[in-house]
């Protein structure tokens, strides 16, 4: 393909997404919840709320069609800025008067290493910048939120190996090559099954707030307004039953 027919090709998808749409937006009901919402959310914790997510709004709103879609935060907001979805779970959204934001949990910034590999009960950010790290490149927005922070306190993060992936960044971990920074909510499965372990990070404490964003013109939205208190419902049970912290 040309530069030229890339360019087209991106554009065409993004038009047919805002047509869809806008489709589903004028014709939903202002009285019930009904259309298709297109959720955008990352590998995890997706695979922890998509499935009770389908089984509650299938039971609840059997009028409401979800699609699901996989992306990292700075793909969520691109794809929410250009009507591509009409929901993101997305990590620190952008501050922007045309998206609006509800915030689920903050999560905390975790050193995750292989299972026997980390024997403290928390590490400063200091301790863990000085191990062998596997870490995503600077574009990725958590790696640009660890690199701040360790500047703030005078390093310099040990990146031994670079990963864009987050599943091949897992395994590797897993296999003992070293270790990353991630949030609890990145290993929740890896986690419960025994496979990776995660240590809190203090010394600075590294947040990060995971919310449900909206554009601003859809809020009245009564389905996309349905499928966000859903989720943040499941979020909220998960976080009460210690699953995710």
């Amino acid at each position: 393909m040309t530069p030229a027919g890339k360019i087209l090709l991106d554009r065409a998808y993004m038009l047919f997404g805002q047509l869809a749409q806008t489709y589903h937006d004028v014709t939903a009901s202002s009285e019930q919840p009904v259309g298709t919402v297109v959720i955008g959310m990352p590998p995890t914790p997706g695979e922890f709320i998509a499935p009770p997510l389908l089984r509650r709004v299938t039971a609840r709103f059997p009028d409401i069609e979800l699609r699901f879609r996989e992306g990292f935060s700075r793909d969520l907001e691109d794809w929410l800025l250009t009507g591509q979805i009409s929901l993101a779970v997305m990590h620190n959204p952008p501050d922007r008067a045309d998206i609006t934001a509800q915030e689920l949990l903050i999560e905390k910034l975790h050193l995750i290493g292989q299972t026997g590999s980390l024997d403290k009960p928390f590490y400063t950010l200091a301790e863990a910048a000085s191990l062998p790290l596997i870490m995503p490149s600077r574009s990725n927005y958590l790696r640009l939120l660890a690199d701040q922070h360790a500047e703030k306190i005078g390093r310099k993060l040990n990146v031994t190996q670079r990963v864009d992936g987050v599943w091949h960044l897992k395994a590797l971990v897993r296999d003992g090559h070293g270790f990353t920074l991630l949030t609890f909510g990145g290993v929740l499965t890896e986690f419960h099954l025994g496979t990776l372990i995660a240590v809190p990070i203090i010394e600075p404490e590294v947040q990060w707030r995971l919310c449900t964003a909206i554009k601003s013109d859809q809020r009245q939205n009564m389905a996309i307004k349905a499928v966000e208190t859903v989720i943040a419902e499941i979020v909220g049970e998960l976080v009460e039953r210690n699953i995710w912290h």
